[in-house]
């Protein structure tokens, strides 16, 4: 399930640059579906990831995939590099995402070749990062068994779980417990596990005990946003606020992607219920398979407090995530304990209160909860999201707080160099439990 996310690649920002001077500097091989110059989630993180290690000092390897994650881009060439990362692209399928057998032959492909070329390509590395593709660190174990080369595995999506929760998968399909069986294979050999937050980090524990019968530690290491490029600003000095009419009206903004998985009807829901209040005014921000029909009901209902945008410029991201009130941060109940809307990171920087239309069992639910930035709506509660909404409205002092304390949520937890740090110390720990020659 890959995911767009909310922010703003730089290679300017000021972050550590050299470990502790006792700390062997790595050579790392970064092994990932999708990599710079892709604007897809796991791209911006990888690519990140990537980059802070570079400055660091580390001789830093990518492999990932030709085919684009735009369906119908030109495949990006076999070997690249982003300043001193050297970035080398296999070959692989590029059959329609939206149907299962096309995600996986296009998946199977990728890890056939990324095994190739991690076993027989590219061999001088000390610890291997492998993010998030299903199955993909089926190539880590296999570098482990080969080479004896340790590797971590960063779970951003918790496969196969997710596949069953969505009816993809049957409960105990045989399937499914090959697909576990492999996964507790792969985990049992790494140096590491990673994972997004609290509630995956019990998912996958848990299913570890079931399968391996033993305890599995997984260490949380949250993604981030670029809090120096994206930061609160007030919406009357904000030209895109100018420029859509969110300056003066109380604004509830959704940017990325308009999935199948998004509970975005309540949304517009709220909308048509609030349509003749003056104060209130949504935004839509970016594509996806429910865009369509969503500007259909929009246009159906004549809803004059709603305004659809393309996805912006990686460069106007700082001004149009600032240029709400309130952040929609949306996830199917199914989805509970196996993935984070990555969303959230560069809402909680914008400063915009988050409304949170996710079960009470999420990450999303624990952060609004935790931090009193926001406020969480079931899915599908009409009723409550515009009382809520009213609420606001009158109580403007505490939206105000809210979007403080998102802010102040970000510096404390969600920095980008704090999660680099971590990666770091990660990274250089496995390279120590690589058996000496």
């Amino acid at each position: 399930m890959t995911r767009h996310r909310e922010t703003v690649p730089s290679t300017s920002e000021r972050l550590p640059t050299s470990a502790p001077s006792a700390t062997p500097v790595p050579r790392l091989l970064i092994l990932t579906h999708y990599f710079y110059p892709e604007t897809a989630a796991v791209a911006q993180f990888t690519t990140e990831i990537a980059q802070d290690f570079a400055r660091r000092g580390s001789e830093v390897m990518v492999v990932t995939s030709r085919a684009p994650y735009q369906r119908d881009a030109q495949p990006l060439p076999a070997y690249d590099r982003l300043g001193a990362i050297r970035i080398r692209r296999v070959l692989g399928t590029r059959f329609d995402k939206r149907r299962l057998w096309g995600r996986l032959l296009n998946l199977a492909t990728f890890v056939a070749g990324a095994a190739i070329e991690t076993t027989v390509g590219f061999r001088g590395y000390d610890v291997l990062l492998v993010c998030n593709a299903p199955l993909l660190g089926l190539v880590g174990w296999l570098g482990w068994m080969v080479q004896r080369r340790p590797y971590v595995c960063v779970v951003e999506d918790i496969y196969p779980d997710l596949a069953v929760r969505f009816g993809v998968l049957k409960e105990h399909s045989l399937v499914r417990r090959l697909w576990d069986a492999v996964n507790a294979l792969v985990y049992d050999r790494a140096a590491a596990v990673i994972t997004l937050g609290n509630r995956m980090r019990v998912t996958l524990e848990a299913t570890h005990a079931r399968s391996r019968g033993r305890f599995l530690p997984v260490r949380v290491i949250p993604s981030w946003a670029d809090g120096t490029a994206i930061h609160p600003r007030p919406k009357a000095e904000n030209p895109f606020a100018l420029e859509h009419g969110t300056h003066d009206r109380l604004t509830v903004l959704y940017s990325g992607n308009m999935g199948l998985a998004h509970d975005l009807e309540t949304v517009l829901a709220a909308a048509d219920a609030l349509r003749h209040d003056p104060r209130f005014f949504f935004l839509f921000i970016g594509d996806g398979g429910k865009r369509t029909r969503l500007v259909e009901i929009a246009a159906a209902k004549q809803l004059p407090n709603v305004k659809f945008l393309p996805y912006q410029p990686v460069e106007r991201l700082p001004l149009s995530l600032t240029c709400a009130d309130l952040s929609v941060v949306t996830m199917e109940p199914a989805a509970e304990g196996l993935i984070i809307p990555s969303k959230i990171y560069g809402s909680l920087a914008a400063g915009q209160a988050i409304l949170g239309l996710v079960g009470e069992h999420t990450e999303v639910a624990d952060i609004i909860q935790a931090h009193a930035c926001g406020v969480r709506i079931a899915p599908g509660d009409v009723a409550a999201l515009v009382a809520a909404l009213r609420r606001l409205a009158d109580e403007p002092e505490s939206l105000t707080a809210m979007q403080r304390r998102a802010r102040e949520c970000f510096e404390q937890h969600f920095r980008r160099e704090l999660a680099l740090d971590a990666y770091w110390e990660v990274v250089t720990s496995a390279m120590r439990t690589r058996p000496a020659h």
